[in-house]
């Protein structure tokens, strides 16, 4: 697999060209977590990598996809040996093999083509239709069911909705120590993940879940109140959570299908709620609430700015000590389980490969 995550930033002080061409100092920042909906590689050689990820399996529109990488290839100034080798590496197995000649051609179709400013006047961007964005998404894979995600997760789901939802998200997300919420909406202990463990292996399962840990003590609440489980208590920003109500169950499935599959965001877990949506945890590890309030509070849930809020997500996830329903429940309204559909404890924001065993996340 390519990994094209070195190319990318989150931005930082430097000076940026408005259209008029006058230098500015420090412009905002665009959230990270939100911009890999639209902009996984926001740099020139991040987005020639991921078009080599991209490219098709022979016979499935190949070769004219290679004009595309041999194109981005020579915007970047990648000598053509390197395109060379870089597309014969990336080539995924298909019906016939792609000659040496064929990536040649290409490469010099793209070396003879020119590109020349427009000289046109700038023109601002037309605001970009999230809505129909979610609905392009939902259509990329119409038809697709809940056994289409579990061949998608990393860890195989071959066992019955009950208490193995849960343990699986305790082993492949959280450590042993890390302290969690995990009871009723209005219950206020906390324990470790491994005294979670201990508990449920010996009777039922709570219905929710705090995903992100806490620090064990008491802090005031917005209200003024006590609590081990509110927002000022969270001690890792691991976790945002994204919820669609507006959506039917079918939509949602697709939604998520093809969110993992184009890996637009870091899908860590989704969860059946037993009821009428797919909770989602995006795996943000930020390290501060000043970092969680520009990359999930305005990136994905802002209503002037937020990418998840203008898609018609919840925006009451935006809180890091938002509760999330706790797979292995099972709901007595209407008979059903929460249940885990995905996981992927390889998925960190920076997309670093770190998963060691089902218990060991560093």
């Amino acid at each position: 697999m390519n990994n094209t995550s070195k190319d990318r930033r989150i931005g930082g002080a430097g000076v940026a060209l408005h259209p008029k061409g006058c230098a500015t100092r420090n412009p905002p920042q665009t959230p990270y977590v939100a911009q890999r909906l639209r902009n996984p590689c926001a740099t020139p050689t991040g987005k020639y990598q991921d078009a080599l990820s991209r490219i098709p399996a022979p016979g499935t529109g190949c070769h004219p996809y290679l004009l595309t990488v041999a194109n981005l290839g020579s915007l970047v100034g990648i000598p053509p040996s390197s395109i060379i080798e870089d597309i014969r590496t990336a080539i995924p197995h298909g019906t016939r093999r792609i000659s040496d000649r064929e990536i040649s051609d290409a490469i010099r179709k793209a070396g003879n083509t020119t590109f020349k400013p427009s000289g046109a006047p700038y023109k601002p961007r037309p605001v970009f239709d999230w809505v129909k964005y979610r609905g392009r998404l939902i259509e990329r894979s119409r038809g697709v069911t809940e056994a289409d995600i579990w061949e998608a997760s990393s860890i195989r789901i071959d066992w019955e909705p009950g208490v193995r939802d849960a343990l699986a998200i305790l082993d492949c997300l959280f450590k042993d120590a890390d302290i969690l919420f995990i009871g009723d909406v209005y219950d206020k202990p906390v324990a470790t993940a491994a005294q979670h463990r201990r508990m449920f292996a010996a009777g039922t399962i709570p219905p929710h879940v705090i995903p992100n840990p806490v620090d064990g003590d008491m802090h005031t609440t917005s209200a003024g109140t006590l609590s081990k489980r509110c927002d000022a208590a969270v001690k890792s920003y691991r976790f945002a959570v994204v919820e669609f109500d507006d959506l039917p169950m079918p939509d949602q499935v697709c939604f998520w299908h093809s969110v993992i599959r184009d890996n637009l965001l870091p899908v860590a877990c989704l969860i059946d709620s037993g009821g009428k949506s797919i909770h989602a945890w995006l795996r943000v590890d930020l390290p501060n609430v000043d970092a969680w309030n520009r990359e999930i509070r305005q990136g994905l849930y802002d209503p002037d700015t937020g990418r998840m809020a203008a898609m018609g997500a919840d925006r009451a996830c935006q809180n890091p000590s938002r509760l999330s329903r706790m797979p292995g429940h099972f709901r007595e309204d209407n008979g059903r389980h929460q249940r885990v559909l995905f996981i992927n404890p390889h998925h960190r924001h920076s997309n670093t490969q770190v998963y060691q065993s089902p218990n060991k996340i560093q």
